[in-house]
């Protein structure tokens, strides 16, 4: 039986790395392979598997990170994938390849990830390299970056927590243009959502431990492009080692079957939810790519695909860090948890989770208020999910 050769996200997600070469006998579930490390009889075959032609030390390549890597680059529609112990890790691993000399530019996003920021903050400052930091979703960023002509610009494909969608396909154009390669953190999305090797990125990378696995029980992450771009940091990770266990990537693989499935309805919760909170009046503003209202909704229907996605975010009218910990205490279906992508809901302050990290200056050029909710919709019914929220927000406010 050969590999199905359908691009279609179903398809793929359910057969794409499932079949390791050499054995005759193919499981349905692949097996979780504990050894770290394997004994050959013929010398030359250990010769070889030491330079990666067959698994010989988990630290050179192991058989189920290997299964989930090709997985994750056939749904991200590129070359290749290499796999880390963590999203952090594997934005890591992108900074480290750039190589930056004192002086150099890179770019990143104002009103993205805390941590992420805080990071290459800390990264920069080490290499002397410079940060610009841009709300890369306004129109005025593309000239930005022109004028700035950077090494290297980091991206958000749906912006942590504030939901803002930059126009990927103009932003790898003027990379080009100006010679600086592009990264784009695509977690929100998720492979369902947007490709963006496909919009001329650079580097794709995942945070696996959401979407892709989708129940909240292994952490992950991974990068995928050109095998020729990928190959220094598959070097590197050989050295760092950085790499991913064998039940991460079996939990992450066992994920990735359902993907699709699972990323249409959190879609349509999301939009349904969305709709529901816009018509809530102890709200004062709802963020979902997918209402007519927001800035970038129409990007956001060039770029995303498979609906915007099953993140939401809104502004409780009037509250500040008090009244949203209340609403944290006061759900009940809903579940206060600093992550997303999982089966469930999960709420969290984006002020003193996501953007925890941040300055408060930062949070203030960024736009992330105290009275800012990120809501990751789960798989339940959509109504017992806008309820509970309402009826949280309700109680935080004492109405």
């Amino acid at each position: 039986m050969s590999t199905p050769t359908s691009t279609k996200p179903q398809t793929v997600a359910v057969h794409a790395g499932s079949r390791l070469t050499g054995s005759k006998s193919q499981p349905v579930v692949p097996h979780i392979q504990m050894s770290a490390v394997s004994f050959f009889e013929s010398s030359d075959e250990l010769d070889e598997a030491l330079d990666g032609k067959d698994y010989v030390y988990s630290r050179i390549a192991a058989p189920n990170a290997a299964l989930l890597e090709e997985a994750v680059a056939a749904l991200e529609g590129a070359e290749a994938c290499v796999a880390y112990s963590s999203g952090m890790a594997a934005l890591r691993a992108v900074f480290d390849a750039q190589r930056f000399q004192p002086g150099d530019t890179l770019v990143m996003p104002a009103d993205g990830y805390g941590v992420t920021r805080l990071l290459f903050k800390n990264l920069a400052e080490r290499t002397g390299a410079r940060i610009e930091a841009l709300l890369l979703s306004e129109p005025s960023a593309i000239e930005r970056v022109r004028a700035l002509r950077p090494r290297f610009v980091l991206a958000e494909s749906i912006t942590n927590p504030l939901l803002r969608v930059p126009d990927l396909a103009a932003l790898s154009q003027v990379c080009r243009e100006v010679g600086a390669l592009l990264a784009v953190d695509a977690t929100f999305p998720s492979p369902y959502g947007q490709r963006p090797c496909t919009l001329g990125v650079d580097y794709s990378i995942q945070s696996t431990t959401k979407w892709l696995n989708g129940h909240s029980d292994a952490l992950g992450g991974t990068v995928s492009g050109t095998r020729e771009r990928l190959a220094p940091l598959r070097a590197a990770r050989l050295l760092n080692g950085d790499v991913l266990g064998p039940f991460e990537a079996w939990l992450t693989l066992r994920g990735v079957r359902t993907l699709p499935v699972r990323m249409k309805v959190h879609a349509e919760n999301a939009a349904h939810v969305a709709r529901r909170l816009a018509a809530c009046p102890l709200l004062s503003r709802v963020h979902y790519p997918g209402l007519p209202d927001h800035p970038d909704h129409a990007v956001a229907r060039r770029v995303l695909h498979g609906g915007f996605g099953g993140m939401v975010a809104f502004e409780i009218q009037g509250a500040g860090r008090p009244e949203c910990f209340r609403f944290l205490e006061a759900v009940k279906l809903a579940r206060a948890a600093p992550s997303l992508g999982d089966v469930g809901t999960l709420v969290m302050h984006a002020a003193s989770a996501s953007a925890r990290r941040m300055t408060p200056e930062e949070r203030r050029a960024a736009g992330i208020g105290e009275s800012l909710i990120r809501v990751s919709v789960g798989l339940e019914d959509p109504d017992d999910i806008a309820d509970d929220l309402i009826a949280a927000v309700s109680e935080a406010m004492n109405r």
